[in-house]
């Protein structure tokens, strides 16, 4: 029994059969806490919803929930499927769904942390700790349910690990899809040119970096000829309500949000930068994770400053560089690679 659990599963770098295991179980818990705080009250038929599934495959949902195509479709494949069988309540389906999209978070996280720490076995089990943030961010912070938030966060990690490990054809079918759910798949575009800031005048560069565009301005510009004329917007100025909502907002609710957001980690990011400890760390590597600064700037500019899931997709960039600080201590539990920079290196 032990061999087998021992086993990887399908082979190659994934982790023991142990680990898929741990991560389901960990998935199933906070998609089940995830499940009676938004699932249970979602509303998939209303047409001004922000869960309305059925609204989108009706193509009566408002703008911009119209454009988050890719989980409707997802979700009216399986029910065709899964109704040939036995019939299907629809808020268990998505349940599972939601989990299955929260395990492959944490297996591409897992695959993401090989291409910063050494060790494979440490990172398979230190890979869950994105799921702290994500309990702040889905869960204790969040107020609104929107179908496409595991996604988000999927296709962010997924892509950046195409990104980092250079495998730009899979980087490309996973930013069309990425941009099927939702717009922020749009940032690996920066991600994509952080991290290949040495050659960004490279024909392979520009040519990635130009299909990417294409794909991303293409397809809502697409969207919006086929789709059927819907109240709503794609983009808002928001820079106006969110400076009043300083004022607006009751000090204590301003200091959560400032200090729970990603569940306090950002503080080891604050902490990375004032105690230098960056400096040890050289490379696309490191400066792939910058992308957070004009992702910040843009929820100011264009989103609800005070909704916790709008800083879902820089999860990822968050937790790798409180880790890389947890790495610059000595003795630490984590060994970044030499790949493009020299840890622990003396000032």
């Amino acid at each position: 029994m032990l061999k087998f659990l021992n086993r990887k599963f399908p082979g190659g770098n994934f982790p023991t059969i142990l680990t898929h295991t741990y991560y389901f179980m960990i998935s199933f818990t906070l998609c089940y806490v995830y499940y009676h705080k938004f699932i249970t009250r979602a509303d998939f038929y209303g047409t001004q919803s922000t869960g309305g599934i059925y609204a989108v495959l009706n193509f009566e949902s408002v703008r911009p929930i119209q454009y988050r195509l890719f989980i409707p479709y997802i979700f009216s494949i399986l029910k065709s499927i899964v109704s040939v069988f036995t019939a299907v309540n629809d808020k268990a389906l998505f349940f599972i769904i939601t989990i299955f999209s929260c395990y492959l978070v944490l297996l591409a996280f897992y695959f993401l942390l090989n291409q910063f720490f050494k060790s494979r076995a440490m990172n398979s089990w230190i890979a869950p700790v994105i799921i702290y943030p994500m309990i702040w961010n889905f869960v204790i912070l969040n107020g609104q349910f929107f179908f496409m938030d595991f996604p988000v966060l999927l296709f962010i990690v997924a892509g950046f690990y195409c990104i980092v490990s250079e495998r730009n054809y899979l980087l490309l079918i996973t930013f069309i899809f990425g941009v099927l759910n939702h717009p922020s798949a749009g940032y690996l575009i920066l991600v994509y040119l952080l991290y290949n800031y040495k050659r960004l005048f490279k024909p392979k560069t520009i040519i990635y970096t130009a299909i990417m565009s294409v794909v991303y301005l293409g397809t809502y510009r697409l969207l919006d000829r086929l789709l059927p004329p819907t109240e709503g917007y794609f983009i808002i100025f928001n820079l106006p309500r969110n400076l009043q909502l300083i004022y607006e907002l009751p000090v204590h609710i301003q200091l959560r949000d400032l200090v729970f957001n990603f569940g306090g980690l950002h503080i080891f990011v604050v902490a990375f930068f004032i105690t230098g400890a960056w400096k040890r760390f050289r490379g696309p590597l490191l400066y792939s994770n910058f992308v957070i600064i004009p992702y910040v700037i843009s929820v100011l500019m264009m989103f609800s400053l005070e909704e916790m899931r709008n800083y879902i997709a820089i999860i990822p960039f968050v937790v790798i560089l409180a880790l890389l600080f947890l790495s610059s201590f000595e003795n630490s539990f984590l060994r970044p690679v030499e790949r493009y920079y020299v840890p622990w290196k003396k000032e």
